[in-house]
C-alpha cells in the first residue's frame, strides 16, 4: 500500500509541469505533380511543415506562449542538417528550413513577441488576398496567389513585434534588428478592421532605409461567394533598382466541400522591365477538415510567358 502511494505521489510530481503547460504539435504535407507548359514534369512540396506551440497561464489575466516552426521539402532535398545546424551532404532527401520561431507573454496589455515571425506585410496580404490551394504552389511564385510580391516583407528574423486591439482596429507594430550593426533599423505597422461586413489592412515596412513597401488590403463575403483586392507599392532607395506596384484581384466560390478560386495580378515596374500579368485558377476538393484534393492552373504573361498546371494533396494534422 505504501509503495502504491510513493509511486502514485511520484507520478504526479512528474506530471505536474504538464497539467501546467498546453503544448500541441501539428504539421502539414503539400505535395503535387506539376506539369510546365507540357514540356516536362515534377513533384513538387509546397510548404510542407511541422511545428510545436505551447502556452502557460501566469495568473492575471497573463500568458507566456512560444512557437517553433520548420519547412521540411522531401522531394527536393540532398542535404540533411548535422547536430551543429550546419548543412552536409547526405542521403536523406529530407531539408528543413526555419519558418517561425517566437516567443512571448500576453495580457490585457496585448501581446509582446521576439524572434522570427511574419510581418505586418505578409498579414494584409494573407488576411485580405484570396490564397488559393492552401499555401501556395510553389511554381505559382510573384503573384497573388502563392509566393506573395510582398516577399520581401514576408518573414523576418530578429524580430521584436507588439499587437493589440483598440476599439475593434488591431494594431500590429514591428521592429527589426540588423545583424551587421546590432541596431532597430528595420520598422513596421498594420492596421486592420470590419467595417460594414468588409475586413480592411493597411501596412507600411521601411528596411533601413533602402526599401519601403506599402500595402492595401480589403475582403468581402456575399453568402458562398468571396471577394479580395490587393494593393502593393515598392520603393528602392537605389537609383538603379526600379519601383514598382501590383495590383491583385481575387475571387473564390463554395459548393459545399467544393471551392472554385480565380486570382489575377498586374505588376508594373517604373523602368524599362517588361509588366508582368499573371492569372491563376483552381479547383480544390475538402474531404474533411484536413485532407483536400485540387488542380490548379497558373498563367504568366510577361517578357516570357509561362504557365504550370498542378494536381495535389494537401494533408493537415
Amino acid at each position: 500500500m505504501k509503495k502504491t502511494i510513493i509511486a502514485a505521489s511520484i507520478a504526479a510530481v512528474v506530471a505536474a509541469p504538464a497539467a501546467f503547460a498546453d503544448v500541441s504539435v501539428y504539421g502539414k504535407v503539400h505535395m503535387d505533380i506539376t506539369d510546365a507548359d507540357g514540356s516536362s514534369e515534377s513533384i513538387t512540396s509546397n510548404a510542407s511543415r511541422f511545428g510545436v506551440n505551447s502556452s502557460e497561464d501566469l495568473g492575471n489575466g497573463m500568458k507566456a506562449f512560444a512557437k517553433m516552426e520548420w519547412g521540411t521539402d522531401t522531394v527536393d532535398g540532398g542535404n540533411n542538417v548535422t547536430s551543429s545546424g550546419s548543412s552536409a551532404t547526405g542521403t536523406t532527401n529530407v531539408q528543413f528550413t526555419a519558418r517561425d520561431a517566437y516567443v512571448g507573454l500576453s495580457g490585457d496589455f496585448g501581446k509582446v513577441m521576439l524572434g522570427r515571425m511574419g510581418g505586418p506585410n505578409k498579414g494584409v496580404l494573407y488576411g485580405t488576398g484570396n490564397v488559393q490551394v492552401a499555401d501556395s504552389v510553389a511554381d505559382f511564385a510573384d503573384g497573388f496567389d502563392a509566393k506573395s510580391s510582398s516577399s520581401s516583407f514576408g518573414r523576418v528574423s530578429n524580430a521584436l513585434a507588439y499587437a493589440n486591439s483598440f476599439n475593434g482596429v488591431n494594431v500590429t507594430l514591428a521592429t527589426v534588428g540588423n545583424d551587421t550593426n546590432d541596431n532597430f533599423a528595420h520598422t513596421a505597422f498594420g492596421l486592420s478592421t470590419d467595417v460594414a461586413g468588409a475586413h480592411i489592412a493597411v501596412a507600411h515596412t521601411d528596411i533601413d532605409g533602402t526599401k519601403t513597401g506599402n500595402i492595401f488590403g480589403a475582403k468581402m463575403s456575399f453568402g458562398d461567394l468571396t471577394a479580395g483586392v490587393v494593393y502593393e507599392e515598392v520603393d528602392f532607395d537605389a537609383a538603379a533598382t526600379e519601383d514598382y506596384d501590383t495590383t491583385g484581384i481575387s475571387l473564390s466560390y463554395k459548393m459545399g466541400n467544393t471551392v472554385l478560386a480565380v486570382s489575377t495580378s498586374t505588376r508594373d515596374f517604373s523602368g524599362s522591365t517588361v509588366d508582368t500579368d499573371r492569372t491563376n485558377f483552381s479547383i480544390e476538393h475538402k474531404f474533411s477538415k484536413n485532407t483536400s484534393v485540387y488542380i490548379a492552373n497558373n498563367d504568366v504573361d510577361a517578357a516570357t510567358d509561362s504557365g504550370n498546371t498542378a494536381v495535389g494533396i494537401v494533408y493537415s494534422f
